[in-house]
Order: C-alpha cells, then structure tokens, then sequence
C-alpha cells in the first residue's frame, strides 16, 4: 500500500477530466485535496503527453492514466512512458490500463482485438520487470524480449508503480485481483457490484494474495445539479452514448443488472439524445451520482460504505467548465 494513499485514508477522492487538458483545473483539484487526477485518452490526445505537462503545474497530486489500452503501445513503450512521467513528477505516477474495446483498437489503432485478458496479464508482469530492471529475458505469449532494463543512463524513480485495470467482465475483474494494484470500473451498477468485489477476492486469491489490497477505486459518473431534472438529463445523455455508440462493452454489464430492454432501446435510438430519453431513473440511479451537491455528497458515501475505496467522479460528457468546477467543489475533500 502506498504512503499516498496511507496519508488520505477516509476521504480519499481523485476526478477524471476525460478528454480535457487544462492545467488550471488540475492545479485547482490539487488546492481541493484531491489525491489523483485522471487523464483518459481513446481517440484523443495521449494520456502521458498530458500528465507531463500537468506535472509542471502541480507538486503534490497523483498522476493517472485512465486508461490507457494494452494493444496501441509495447510493453516496453509503456513502462518507458510511465517511468519517465514517474521521473518528472517526483513519483507521483498511476498507471491506468485497459483493453478498451474494437471500436479503439481495430477501428483507430488497426490491430486485432484479440485475447485481450491473456495480454493484460501479460502486460502487468513485463511494464513491472521493466521497472525493476530485471536484467534477464522473458518469454511471452505476445513479446519475448531479450532483456527487460533500461539503458544504465536512466534509473526508474520507482521500482514499483500503482497499477490499475479498468475491468468489467468477470474474467478480466479476477485477472484484476490476481495481478493488479487496483480495480477502476466504470459505469458499473451497484447491484452488481457485491458479486464483481467476490471475482476480485477470487482471483486475489489464486495469485496468493490479500484481496484488501487491491484498491477499488471506481469511475463515478457525478450530475450534479441545483436542478435535479437537468442533472438526470445530462447524466442520461453520458450513459446513452456509452451504451448506444460503444457496444458490446459497458451494455452488458448493464444486461446483468437486469436492464435488457432498456439496452436494447437505447440502442435502437435513432440519435443519442432520443436513447437517453429511455433511460428510467431506476437504471440511471444504479450507475452514477445524480441530483444536487448535497444529494451527490450522499450517494458518494454509500458507495464508499458499498466497499468503493477510492472514487474518481467524472462530469458528464458534453457539459461546459461550469459542470467540471461544480464537481471539483462538491467532492472536494478540503
């Protein structure tokens, strides 16, 4: 367990800005007492290129992928870029990874979606050799490489970094637990999620650990509004575009919930906005934070009592600075 994440026990809270690279926002969450700041990436600008430059404007804050996929860089490529980031911010790196979806990696990037979760494990134990300069050879499934340190010139500031997987699925949640520093679904119901935290315990324990130490951080998706009506609107709008426009992944996570038929409507939606119409409140209550900011606050502590350790709010996707700040200042620990 980290001396970070030892000093913040109790009101532990990191933000995702997604898409957004705005240094003055980081800096705010940092005077906040946010302990990590998230950068997504997908088809936009890289993640690492963007904890660098938020680097140079902050002092204390974690820095986090979130997430970056396992298909679009080498191992190698990846622990060179999150030891770098780790150098320049004097150990204040995350790294967040994930297997994304077709829709990233073979439409975008052109590589075969394939065998997602043995390359995950894959990954973890190479980008931590790497780290640790094992000076021997590894042979892999996907990457054998004849020597796994980096040149005598550049030393990791760390040996060991925070590393987290963005899993949904049952196999990927127990490859989490068995391999993993943390676990950071996103979009995941509630009701599903005392059986997902049994998978984590699962696959700690096949890799002879302690599933308490697996952090369970988790993506909240916070609309959080005076008026409680434009706060589910935006919210529904997030959840739609996600279930309509990124199939096959968070959509079915969402049909074990017991949320078919309205999955099923809003993928037959002709645009995004008529699918978040057929988004009932019941559904939209089970995966995000939604209503005013004490409303929100609330909702923020019942998943912390559910078991989340770590909860990374995010505004929904479209809304102005307004929305970001107005998370930034509900959430805020300070």
């Amino acid at each position: 367990m980290s001396e970070r994440r030892q000093a913040s026990d109790g009101d532990r809270v990191g933000v995702l800005f997604s898409l957004r690279d705005d240094p003055d926002l980081v800096q705010r969450a940092e005077r906040l007492g946010y302990e990590s700041v998230w950068a997504a990436e997908g088809q936009g600008k890289s993640a690492f290129g963007k904890l660098e430059r938020w680097a140079t404007h902050t002092d204390d804050i974690g820095l986090a992928t979130g997430i970056v996929n396992v298909f679009s860089r080498t191992p190698a490529a990846l622990a060179q870029a999150v030891a770098t980031l780790d150098a320049h911010s004097g150990g204040r790196a995350i790294l967040g990874l994930g297997v994304a979806h077709p829709g990233v990696v073979e439409d975008f990037h052109g590589a075969d979606f394939e065998r997602p979760l043995a390359r995950m494990a894959e990954y973890i134990e190479l980008v931590r050799r790497y780290l640790r300069g094992d000076p021997g050879s590894f042979e892999g499934e996907f990457f054998s490489p004849a020597r796994t340190s980096f040149w005598e010139a550049f030393e990791s500031e760390r040996a060991a970094i925070p590393i987290y997987n963005g899993a949904l699925g049952p196999g990927n949640v127990r490859l989490t637990g068995e391999y993993a520093d943390g676990w950071l679904p996103n979009l995941y119901p509630e009701s599903q999620f005392a059986e997902a935290r049994e998978w984590l315990a699962e696959g700690a324990e096949r890799g002879g650990r302690d599933p308490d130490d697996v952090d369970v951080a988790m993506y909240v998706l916070a609309a959080v509004h005076d008026d409680p009506a434009t706060a589910r609107r935006a919210a529904a709008e997030h959840v739609a575009y996600y279930l309509r426009d990124i199939p096959g992944y968070y959509d079915r996570a969402a049909e074990e919930a017991g949320f078919a038929d309205e999955v099923a409507a809003v993928r037959d939606a002709p645009t995004t906005e008529q699918g978040a119409t057929r988004i009932g409140d019941d559904f939209l209550d089970r995966v995000a934070v939604v209503g005013t900011p004490e409303q929100a606050r609330e909702q923020v502590a019942d998943l912390r009592e559910m078991g989340v350790d770590l909860p990374v709010v995010r505004a929904p996707a479209g809304t102005d600075r307004e929305w970001v700040e107005r998370t930034l200042s509900t959430f805020a620990p300070h």
